[in-house]
């Protein structure tokens, strides 16, 4: 094996009493010198302050006793070589325990699914053995620790295992190695010779990152996560020849794949939710090694990074979880918000946070940083809804309880890989509870039944035409054809949300079919959504409506749907018009975590046109116990001759909301007024636009354009 100091600045003036040793053959005491170095030094500072380690204990056992349980399980599991990957932020999470009865084959690929050897090989699981090492004082945890790694070390020489040598892998495993080695620094088993043997492996880890490096990686989060690694190690490797240099490299390599990889907006161009979070993490630990040891970081990268942030805080629903947008499951994102808001000192990210810092956090940032979080005030964000308009993501809210009203519709570009057949998809939360939904992803095997379907269009809210996928999927990563979106407005008052997009999906058919969304949220009361279809010929035109886990009750007359949940909200889906619609539903899968899948409704309303059509439905959330519904009316539509308008031109209608004491008049035109005909007239009101909204109070009538 390399000899570490070859790899070290040994002429340092740090180093003069181990050179000297050295010189005299005395390379045990110089290796007992180089640990005590690298682990007692004030400066580069890591994360964990062992001066805070009682502190870290007290707090740990009094405020989150049901961690401490959590990690001392991880920690006995890992003693008895048993492997279930459960933490925080865990890319692909399983359920099902792996136990190895003697030693650990770090190519083992349960279920067909090489994402789990992956995990497996990240070893995230390090980090709550040490935690469990530093509050129980327990040296079989730090027995097991040493025993891991080194036999890591010794079964996976780079060329003949590939499995445990992805760049992705490698940048994740050395963050987590330096995350841990001072968790058991105390530790009577972490010997010189162990040390030194880890300290040549993360050297020769992160050479393999300053050397392996491609366009490729800058526009995928695999480049942020592996120079996030290869930035730590230049930190915690201060000491080697080279450290100084792949500083200099992982740096730039963090500001570019910044650059190029986070649009305009703030959001994450393969839009995930899920890697938008992990690449905001490793920006995240960047600054905050970056602030802890006064090293100057660009205003660009820390303005893309707040960007990131307050990106995850809008797209983040009332009841915290991330939404379940392309690959990404459903998360509780108060940690990661907290940590924005600790890192980047912000009052409003942390109104969206924890109010006190949470149990990850307090290890990560340390003690002395959650008290001055816990100091900062929470300043609720000025705005609810923002849109996105350069990612093409869109959030609707009526406020920041977690009762509160909560709409996202999304219609960008794909996103690569991790991209879903979601353009014009939508979801819905109202008062506490999800009502419409994504599917999630299940997990990345080309062999699950699952993987295709919940990537394709069925498994999303939005509108098929002849049953065909507007985006095809052809395998877990890969499109026989893309649509790409072709226009979006968002419009945000405080009585209303309303955002419209459309795609060139079906423009590619015989008889092109222009498809186009509108979106109208009333807040806080109901969404009024409305799909119009633009064609010659005969057709077949398909809203989807995935729900999750619940029953549903379809009136076969009225064409109603609702779910019938007790004592939880409720939704309403009520068509608008179009009495000849038919209206089918099926179980589909749903995944709110890798690897794990249940049973849920998908509905879906069809409606077979010879030329152009409109389908309208309102979106009506009812509260738990609540018995009283809209009430909806049909409207005729007159032009100022007093003629009568198709109902493929302009709809309208009259809502009656219980929980209002006026009425609502909608108008909906196809296209946009150009014509002095096209003034039209609704219950005795002449309007002028596109889109129209009537309150009327008893004489009292307001009249809102919308568009």
């Amino acid at each position: 094996m390399t000899n570490i100091f070859e790899l070290l600045d040994i002429d340092s003036p740090d180093f003069t009493k181990i050179k000297e040793l050295l010189n005299e053959n005395k390379e045990e005491r110089a290796l007992s010198l180089l640990k005590e170095h690298f682990l007692n030094r004030k400066y580069p500072r890591m994360g964990f302050d062992t001066s805070e380690k009682d502190k870290l204990i007290a707090l740990s056992k009094d405020d989150f006793p049901d961690k401490v349980t959590h990690v001392v399980k991880v920690a006995e599991q890992l003693v008895n070589k048993t492997f279930i990957f459960q933490e925080a932020w865990d890319m692909e999470k399983t359920s099902i325990p792996v136990t190895f009865n003697q030693e650990i084959d770090w190519r083992y690929i349960p279920l067909d699914d090489p994402e789990w050897t992956y995990m497996l090989n990240r070893h995230r699981f390090l980090i709550p053995l040490g935690k469990a090492y530093v509050i129980t004082g327990d040296e079989k945890y730090a027995e097991t620790y040493f025993d891991i790694i080194t036999n890591w070390i010794y079964s996976n020489p780079k060329e003949t295992s590939p499995l445990a040598w992805r760049t992705i892998d490698v940048g994740l495993r050395i963050s987590n190695w330096i995350k841990s080695i001072y968790l058991f620094k105390e530790s009577a088993f972490f010997t010189p010779k162990i040390f030194s043997t880890l300290l040549v492996s993360l050297y020769q880890q992160a050479k393999y990152l300053a050397d392996s490096f491609s366009k490729w990686n800058y526009i995928s989060n695999w480049g942020v996560l592996e120079s996030k690694g290869l930035f730590d190690f230049s930190i915690f490797g201060i000491d080697f020849k080279e450290a100084n240099d792949w500083y200099d490299i992982s740096q730039y390599r963090l500001e570019e794949t910044a650059r190029i990889q986070v649009m305009k907006d703030g959001i994450h161009w393969e839009q995930s939710p899920m890697y938008h979070n992990e690449v905001l993490l490793s920006y995240l630990g960047m600054l905050h090694l970056s602030k802890i040891n006064q090293l100057k970081v660009s205003s660009h990268l820390v303005e893309t990074i707040k960007k990131m942030a307050y990106a995850n805080m809008y797209m983040t629903k009332p009841n915290y979880h991330q939404p379940m947008k392309g690959d990404s499951d459903s998360i509780d994102t108060r940690d990661l918000i907290t940590m924005s808001a600790s890192i980047l000192e912000d009052a409003t990210l942390k109104s969206r946070g924890y109010l006190k810092m949470d149990f990850s956090n307090i290890w990560c940032l340390g003690v002395q940083a959650a008290e001055q979080y816990e100091k900062t005030e929470a300043i609720e964000p000025k705005k609810s809804s923002k849109s996105f308009e350069h990612s093409g993501n869109f959030f609707m809210r009526s406020g920041w309880k977690t009762t509160d009203l909560y709409s996202f519709f999304h219609c960008g570009q794909l996103g690569g890989g991790h991209g879903h057949a979601d353009l014009l998809h939508f979801d819905i939360y109202a008062f506490g509870k999800d009502l419409l939904t994504d599917r999630g992803r299940f997990n990345y095997s080309n062999n699950s039944k699952y993987r295709l379907q919940l990537k394709q269009a069925s498994a999303h809210n939005t509108t098929l035409v002849d049953n065909i996928d507007f985006t095809e999927c052809t395998d877990s990563w890969g499109y026989s054809k893309i649509a790409s979106p072709l226009h979006t407005l968002y419009k945000s008052e405080t009585f209303f949300d309303y955002v419209e997009a459309s795609h060139d999906g079906y423009l590619h058919l015989e008889d092109p079919v222009y498809v186009r969304r509108k979106m109208l949220f009333i807040k806080p009361f109901y969404w009024l959504l409305i799909d119009e279809f633009t064609c010659k010929e005969s057709h077949k035109f398909t809203q989807v409506f995935n729900f999750p886990p619940g029953k549903i009750n379809i009136d076969s007359q009225k064409k109603i749907c609702s779910t019938q949940n007790k004592e939880v909200p409720n939704l309403l889906i009520i068509p608008l018009s179009c009495t000849e619609m038919e209206i089918t539903n099926s179980q589909m899968p749903i995944s709110f975590e890798y690897n794990k899948v249940e049973q849920s409704e998908n509905v879906q309303y069809h409606l077979k046109s010879n030329g152009s059509a409109i389908m309208s439905q309102l979106l009506y959330p009812v509260k738990e116990n609540e018995h009283l519904f809209p009430k909806i009316i049909e409207v005729d539509v007159y032009d100022i001759a007093d003629n009568l308008v198709s109902k493929n031109e302009a709809q309208a209608f009259k809502l009656e909301i219980p929980s209002l004491d006026e009425e609502h008049l909608i108008l909906n035109c196809k296209k946009s007024p150009s014509l002095h005909a096209m003034s039209y007239v609704i219950d005795g009101i002449q309007v002028f636009g596109e889109l129209v909204l009537v309150k009327r109070k008893g004489l009292v009538e307001e009249i809102i354009v919308i568009k």
